[in-house]
């Protein structure tokens, strides 16, 4: 059980920075862009302050719900396992029933 709970974490993590780093690219693009059109200088300060806020704000969540993850795992993991083995279970049941007749 415990190497399901630590593999599924690892796939947590990896997709979140995943999407952490796709964030973080979409924002520059974004702003590099955008920042070629604007040419009131505050205004693309205030757009690089809003992209860093989004980008910071974001990441820091994400590295908040890894630690939770973390910290929890036996109890966020154990009940994904134990219904996906249930489920598991019940499917194979109607299969072998199906099959039966």
């Amino acid at each position: 059980m415990q190497e399901r709970i630590d593999s599924m974490l690892k796939r947590d993590i990896a997709v979140g920075v995943f999407f952490a780093s796709l964030m973080w690219l979409t924002l520059l693009f974004v702003f590099l862009v955008t920042a070629r059109i604007v040419e009131d200088r505050a205004v693309t300060v205030v757009m690089l302050a809003a992209a860093l806020t989004l980008g910071v704000f974001n990441t820091l969540s994400l590295l908040s719900l890894i630690s939770r993850y973390r910290n929890e795992r036996q109890h966020v993991y154990g009940e994904d396992i134990t219904h996906l083995d249930a489920m598991k279970a019940i499917q194979e049941r109607a299969r072998r029933e199906g099959a039966a007749r």
